[in-house]
């Protein structure tokens, strides 16, 4: 029996009970087949360093207008719908009983800007081949990010008296009041640095040559992943400070790509890869009545939360070795994530209610990527101990929905053994 229940208790861990919401965000994933490095010939192993620099970030709302990072869930934020939903005795009922005050589409609204930046993303990775078709590989990012010149615009009115009573008892200190009734619920901006999740990923590919005019080669494969919940969770008591991964949750990962070589240095394919992602349960903030917008969730109760699908498909062409070792490649990348599903552990508040949080529905991001790479070592013998190879590539969003996208520069060093 102990033994059973260590065997559980070690299940529980590996898989990420404890854990929460994705962030809705295009982070640095170095095992994505457009950025990262390929195989040279025979090579065995192969170590890659990569660095990214955020260049500003755009956000985009429900209906896919451009937006503050801050407004990709509502509009502006309501104090006063803040207040709903909690029980009678409670001081948060009392405070808004005190303040007797109507929600006239003005009074105790908040329209919330914000500069939220990607500073600069990096990781570390490594793969082995094995039996020929096989390659083993391990992968860690590391991201820093800052929100900052967050600004609450009060759009409570000076015309009657309960606009004054509102701005008196709620809006006037609204900082200070939202962090006493909202259990340490910080407004202002922060800075948040640290790694994300360590993907480990098994892969089989293969080239089969083709004796045609124009198709020269096929070549085939597939991913099988983990990603392991190594990575910074959010914050809850922070405003929009997102995961750096799956934020405790673990995830299995299942790709599958094709690529077609025309002539001598045309190639194009695709790449499609999903994302299953097991089920958390932890302590979040969560709505009480209906109409709250969700930077100013003043309760926190256990859920646990059913992951939605993600998918990511990957299109590109590109010019291989055109002149000398020089490629370009261009890719154009789509994700989705599905909508997650929570329930509350506890009987204190509605689920119902709960599950209406906007931040639980799909959001999709759309992106450019293109890649220039030089291999120095093209004309060398192909029993040359290390063969190293530079890439330069920019991730450039342009559509998306629900979700903060940033536009980056990159850098991938890698070298082959």
């Amino acid at each position: 029996m102990i033994g059973i229940k260590r065997i559980t208790h070690s299940l529980i861990i590996v898989f990420g009970i404890w854990g929460g919401s994705i962030q809705a965000m295009n982070l640095l994933r170095p095992y994505d087949t457009l950025i990262r490095p390929d195989f040279y010939g025979d090579s065995k192993w192969q170590v890659a360093l990569y660095g990214e620099a955020g260049l500003g970030t755009k956000a985009f709302c429900g209906d896919g207008e451009v937006c503050d990072a801050l407004r990709i869930w509502q509009p502006e934020q309501n104090a006063l719908k803040m207040l709903q939903g909690f029980p009678e005795d409670s001081p948060i009922t009392q405070l808004r009983n005190q303040l007797d005050a109507d929600d006239n589409g003005k009074r105790g609204h908040f329209l919330v800007s914000s500069d939220f930046d990607l500073r600069y993303s990096a990781a570390l990775a490594a793969r082995v081949r094995f039996l020929k078709d096989f390659s083993f590989a391990a992968y860690l990012p590391f991201y820093s990010m800052e929100l900052k010149n967050v600004h609450w615009h009060d759009q409570t009115e000076d015309i009657t008296d309960e606009d004054l009573r509102v701005k008196r008892l709620l809006t006037d200190d609204f900082f200070a009041l939202v962090e006493e009734l909202g259990c340490g619920l910080d407004l202002c901006g922060w800075k948040r640095s640290g790694i994300g999740d360590l993907t480990l990923m098994l892969e089989w590919f293969r080239d089969f040559p083709q004796a045609k005019p124009l198709l020269k080669n096929v070549f085939l494969n597939w991913r099988l992943g983990l990603a392991l919940p190594t990575g910074k969770r959010a914050d809850e008591n922070k405003l929009f400070a997102i995961p750096f991964g799956n934020d405790g949750a673990t995830s299995l990962i299942f790709g599958f790509g094709l690529e077609l070589l025309f002539g001598t240095c045309f190639k194009a394919g695709v790449d499609v890869q999903l994302f299953h992602l097991f089920d958390t349960t932890r302590v979040r903030r969560i709505k009480t009545d209906k109409d709250q917008t969700e930077l100013l969730l003043l309760e926190k109760a256990e859920v646990h939360t059913d992951y939605g699908l993600e998918q990511r498909f990957n299109l590109f062409f590109q010019f291989y070795r055109f002149y000398h070792g020089l490629s370009f490649k261009v890719g154009y990348q789509f994700f989705k994530r599905g909508d997650n599903h929570i329930s509350l552990v506890c009987n204190d508040f509605s689920n119902v209610i709960a599950q209406t949080a906007v931040a639980l529905e799909d959001f999709t991001m759309h992106e450019i990527i293109p890649k220039l790479t030089y291999d120095f070592c093209l004309n060398e013998p192909d029993d040359l101990y290390a063969r190293p190879n530079i890439s330069l590539y920019m991730r450039l969003p342009f559509n998306g929905k629900r979700a903060v996208l940033a536009r980056t520069i990159g850098v991938v060093l890698a070298v082959d053994f």
